[in-house]
């Protein structure tokens, strides 16, 4: 473990302590090993720079294959005809036109393919698993010999920023409270909020709404600031932290604040940023917006 001397962020304001020690985790030596798992996440075995392509399901039939004929195209380098999925209500079938190809990591060519368990389906360099977003069903294809991930030169950050690591309040909604968060691809997921949380970013004073997926999970926020479609990313970033403790504290380093995955893809479903959580000053902190040509 890097050995590190704590930092001293101190701030005034009326959610925030006046002098606090942030452990080491917070450190710059830290944050670099964050940023290069990051990217490894990102050109790794399904990351976001691996995907090739999100095909929703119709009830029925759904054929699969680069050839023209199919409900679903994949990519060129994929095989013509891959084979067929059935849905029925909830049910998904899949059936195989390929001699080699597994399911499940199986030497299978059909099956159930569990929505729960993302049943993986492996041929050539391909995966494809099914995802559900609000009651539809899609494929997700993934393709390990990415030219995006393959090409990939890292992702850019603004500077490290010892003010950029903030002390905030956590005040849970009085009543347990599910927001509307829209997505990119027009529905409207519902998301249990964890109340707002209050803090002072380099004298500017900002409140956001954050989100909850239960208690073995950090909590998550979607924000947009003044610096979106300038320097960061069209649609806002996000910023995940660790839960507050018992008197509602939290940290929350906007070092870390990255991108969307469809900053990377137009194949991922993300969740867009809330009308209440769209700041009126810049955070310059965190990642700036990726280009393709990286």
């Amino acid at each position: 473990m890097i050995k590190t001397k704590l930092m001293l962020i101190c701030s005034i304001g009326f959610y925030l302590v006046a002098c606090t020690s942030v452990p080491p985790y917070y450190a710059e030596s830290d944050w670099q090993l964050w940023k290069q798992q990051y990217d490894k996440d990102l050109t790794g075995y399904g990351g976001w720079l691996s995907l090739a392509g999100l095909y929703w399901l119709e009830p029925g039939s759904n054929t699969l294959g680069s050839g023209t004929g199919n409900t679903h195209q994949f990519p060129s380098h994929a095989p013509k005809q891959v084979g067929t999925i059935l849905v029925n209500q909830k049910q998904v079938v899949f059936d195989s036109q390929l001699d080699k190809i597994s399911i499940n990591h199986k030497p299978i060519k059909s099956g159930v393919l569990s929505v729960k368990d993302a049943t993986p389906v492996n041929f050539d360099a391909f995966e494809f698993f099914v995802i559900e977003r609000e009651g539809n069903l899609a494929i997700r294809l993934i393709d390990n010999n990415s030219p995006a991930a393959n090409t990939f030169k890292g992702s850019k950050f603004y500077t490290f920023d010892n003010q950029a690591i903030i002390k905030g309040k956590l005040v849970p909604h009085q009543k347990p409270t599910i927001i509307n968060v829209a997505t990119v691809y027009g529905t409207n997921r519902k998301e249990k909020s964890a109340g707002m949380v209050h803090f002072e970013y380099k004298g500017s004073k900002g409140s956001l709404e954050v989100v909850d997926y239960g208690e073995t999970s950090p909590l998550y926020l979607f924000f947009s600031d003044l610096t979106n479609g300038e320097t960061t990313y069209d649609a806002g970033r996000y910023l995940k932290f660790k839960r507050a403790d018992k008197n509602g504290n939290v940290i929350l380093d906007f070092n870390r604040a990255y991108n969307p995955p469809c900053a990377f893809t137009e194949y991922a479903t993300c969740p867009l940023t809330p009308p209440q959580n769209r700041l009126n000053f810049a955070i310059k902190a965190g990642e700036l917006n990726y280009k393709k040509e990286n």
